[in-house]
């Protein structure tokens, strides 16, 4: 499950970067396409963010129990 996570992250991350790069190229989006653009980047931050949290979570659990 672990593996599965950090794959989704992975992709999430690497379609985060892509969102970037074409809001940088302003000339290529009208404003509607860059509004989009803009929410869907703000969903997959947030989306990253839970991930991210969820993991440290995970792994805090993990060493917890292999202390005990």
């Amino acid at each position: 499950m672990k593996r599965i996570n950090n794959i989704k992250l992975k992709i999430l991350k690497q379609t985060r970067a892509f969102y970037i790069w074409e809001l940088k190229r302003e000339e290529s989006l009208t404003e509607s396409e860059k509004s989009k653009y803009l929410i869907a980047l703000k969903s997959i931050e947030k989306i990253i963010k839970e991930k991210e949290d969820s993991l440290e979570r995970e792994h805090y659990r993990e060493v917890i129990k292999s202390e005990s």
